[in-house]
């Protein structure tokens, strides 16, 4: 608008050099100009109107405008530049977004197919179960070849030739730990380990483990008939055998463990029992705990007892199958000694641990749980008390027997646990 306005006035200022004021000079007062010398024909226009200094200026003008769109221009090269960039960053941007969408869909789809896996596997697992309970098994035989022969006749078989048979592990013919055919509260002679290392008194081995050479990863028809080497191995007496003894009296249990690092300790428990059959075999009685290997059974009382393919655990998931054995498990923790022999440290919780000795990662070298009958408390009438304790005392004196230590291996020692 500027230069329009200026370009404007430039011609008006023109035009008025160029007119004629002698014909109207005297009307308004104006002297005419003094004669000129004629001008020389071939000027330019400048020349005539003597706008020098506004062409300079327009000329300048001219210089400032060009330089603007210059800048314009430059500057519009630079935005449309940006622009192109942040294009690209927005289709970069939009690729992983796209990339990461479908990858979380990929996840999805393998979780699903996972999860149908497991549910798969879980399904073949129970098949498997039960296609197991139906197998014939070898308790399953000997207990079939037993009723046979009971039909025929009622006679108990008669016991190895050479072997005695004892009333129990208490009875007085034996005098050291040894292997032993005992009657007790069993229905037939069985060959167990007795324990007389803590006297007064002999204990009954329920659980022996020592080497490994048996599997206790079994059934629970196996748990309750009892399996493994009897004559001193490693073996199960069996949940009706236990049960018998525990109900035929009052009885402690006293377990005894070993690491490979030959450090021995123990755990005894003042009283324990079990239920029948009928009822899982649940533990009735459980307390007065002393023992420098710690309190790894807890408060049991009411827990039944759990094999893989009988799951009454007081857990969500199957323990024996989590633990690899058969125990009175609640939610999977504190002790596993019918666990796998794995040795020393084995990363889980499948071993043969007592989690405070050793803790749960490290599965034991032995493991031997015994049982023993608590003397009967017995009354006399009051007149007859004094001799009695007399009695007693003097018999005391005839046989007390100095108290020994053991130890699962010669040469160790008992230690509190680690």
């Amino acid at each position: 608008m500027k230069l329009i306005v200026l370009v404007l006035a430039v011609g008006c200022m023109a035009s008025l050099c160029s007119a004629d004021t002698s014909a109207i000079g005297p009307k308004y007062g104006v002297k005419p100009p003094p004669p000129t010398k004629p001008l020389v024909k071939g000027g330019s226009d400048i020349d005539k109107c003597g706008c020098h200094e506004i062409v300079a200026k327009l000329k300048r003008v001219e210089a400032n405008l060009l330089k603007l769109i210059l800048n314009l221009r430059n500057k519009y090269g630079s935005v449309y530049s940006e622009l192109l960039d942040m294009k690209k960053h927005v289709k970069s941007v939009s690729w992983y977004v796209g990339q990461t969408s479908e990858t979380g869909h990929n996840i999805n789809e393998q979780l699903v197919s996972s999860s149908l896996t497991l549910a798969e596997i879980m399904q073949s697992i129970r098949d498997l179960t039960i296609n197991q309970q139906s197998l014939v098994t070898k308790t399953f035989l000997t207990e079939s070849i037993l009723d046979l022969e009971g039909r025929h006749g009622e006679q108990r078989p008669p016991a190895p030739e050479g072997d005695i048979i004892y009333t129990s592990c208490d009875d007085e013919r034996i005098t050291t730990t040894g292997t032993y055919l005992v009657q007790d509260a069993f229905g037939e002679p069985t060959k167990l380990v007795c324990v007389l290392d803590f006297q007064p008194g002999a204990y009954t081995v329920i659980q022996n483990r020592q080497d490994g050479s048996t599997d206790f990863y079994r059934g629970y028809s196996d748990y309750k008939a009892g399996f493994g080497e009897f004559d001193g191995g490693d073996y199960w007496l069996g949940l009706d055998r236990i049960y018998n003894l525990t109900s035929s009296g009052d009885y402690e249990l006293f377990i005894l463990m070993e690491d490979f690092e030959k450090n021995v300790s123990y755990a005894k428990y003042a009283n324990f029992a079990i239920g029948a059959g009928s009822d899982f075999y649940p533990i009735t009685k459980l307390d007065g705990f002393s023992g420098p290997a710690g309190d790894s059974l807890g408060a049991r009382v009411g827990v039944l007892f759990s094999a893989f393919d009988i799951d009454v655990d007081n857990s969500e998931s199957n323990c024996a199958v989590t633990n690899r054995g058969g125990f009175w498990y609640t939610d999977c923790g504190m002790c596993n000694l019918n666990g796998l022999y794995l040795k020393g440290l084995s990363g889980g919780t499948t071993g043969m641990f007592w989690e405070t000795f050793r803790g749960a990662n490290y599965s034991l070298k032995k493991s031997r749980m015994m049982v023993k009958r608590k003397p009967m408390e017995t009354t006399t009438a009051p007149a007859e008390t004094t001799t009695a304790a007399a009695e007693t005392t003097t018999a005391a004196a005839e046989t007390t027997v100095p108290p020994t230590t053991t130890t699962l291996a010669p040469e160790t020692t008992v230690s509190a646990g680690k």
